[in-house]
């Protein structure tokens, strides 16, 4: 797949927002998606309460990097949640929604917080509208299996069998999706990333204004896109889409995420011009960089080089005025074999 998959390239470690950085987002101090989220289910009736899935970043300085990363595990499990993935700077956490804000709360107060991100998408009208459309498929299977024991012409029966056989297919990718959403809203998702107290690395004070946001890129992160304008993409295969009226993201049950946005293209270059600055200023967080091409997007692919080796992929395509881009990020190389082929089908210009 062009544009998935890496080369030899420079670096090690991961990336998450810019090392040295001790300022939290705007965007981060500005919107707070949990009290967003309260009041809408406050002005909910009880038994229409809100499904909502959150997903937060934490990055932080501290003393030991180990012993943080084990102590964020433990408060998780303790809550009930488990540990999605975990390397030697990183641990992503899944707990349960109602734990959501004290986990949050306990991850900011384990060390110096260099940046923090939380966003929050409610999939409720979404779980609502699939699993109508399932029960109604079932229903219209259920009726067609009645008739097909009355209809005697051989003809008419491989009809019916040939929709029964079709609906068996929307039915099982209707289920599915229902499953992923009542996960997605059932566990949150954590992930901290940590440097030592020693770790200062570069300043960001010399950084162009206008490139600043490249800085910002990364793959546990969603505020960077959520401060650009929405771009529209159809959802992969064995993904769900999990906003559309502001941000898109689509989400695997199992973590792998794509997450797109269009800001302005200034100063006005090409696609071309931008993956360079992309792959220029990103490469030395990570172990190997490369460049590839998926229809129109000009892609950048980064690989972490701790133990789960994730993919995180920075698209762009300049589009006269705006920037598009796209962020894909793969837990682990058996992600992007499976949901790669999906995501790349759904790019503007993949399949050509």
């Amino acid at each position: 797949m062009d544009g998935i998959g890496g080369i030899g390239g420079k670096g090690g470690g991961g990336r998450g927002a810019p090392s040295g950085t001790s300022t939290i987002s705007k965007k981060a101090k500005e919107e707070d998606p949990l009290s967003e989220l309260d009041q809408k289910e406050d002005e909910a009736p009880a038994k229409e309460r809100r499904m909502v899935h959150y997903d937060g970043s934490v990055m932080l300085r501290v003393t030991d990097p180990r012993k943080t990363l084990e102590e964020a595990a433990l408060m998780a499990i303790s809550m009930g949640g488990f540990v999605e993935q975990q390397d030697q700077t990183m641990v992503m956490l899944r707990v349960p929604v109602e734990h959501i804000r004290d986990a949050f709360a306990k991850l900011l107060g384990m060390g110096d917080v260099l940046s923090k991100s939380l966003s929050a998408a409610d999939i409720t009208d979404a779980f609502t509208a699939t699993e109508l459309r399932l029960k109604t498929m079932r229903t219209s299977r259920d009726r067609l299996i009645v008739l097909l024991a009355n209809v005697k012409d051989e003809e008419e029966r491989l009809e019916i069998l040939r929709e029964i056989r079709r609906l068996t297919e929307e039915i099982d990718a209707l289920d599915m999706r229902v499953k992923t959403l009542a996960k997605l809203a059932a566990f949150s998702r954590l992930t901290l990333q940590v440097q030592p107290r020693e770790t200062r690395g570069t300043t960001k004070a010399d950084a162009l204004a206008a490139f600043r946001w490249i800085d910002d890129l990364s793959p546990f992160r969603r505020d960077t896109a959520q401060r650009g304008s929405l771009l529209k993409l159809e959802a992969p295969a064995e993904m769900v889409v999990l906003n559309e009226a502001r941000h898109w993201v689509a989400e695997s049950a199992d973590g792998a995420v794509v997450w797109t946005s269009k800001r302005k293209n200034a100063p006005k270059g090409s696609s071309d011009f931008w993956a360079s600055a992309i792959a220029e200023r990103m490469q030395d967080g990570f172990a190997e960089t490369s460049r590839g091409k998926i229809g129109g997007f000009d892609f950048v692919t980064f690989v972490d080089g701790g133990a789960a080796h994730y993919r995180y992929l920075v698209g762009v395509r300049a589009a006269g005025d705006d920037l598009e881009v796209i962020e894909i990020y793969f837990p682990t190389p058996e992600h992007e074999k499976r949901y790669a082929p999906g995501v790349k089908a759904v790019i503007p210009g993949g399949n050509s």
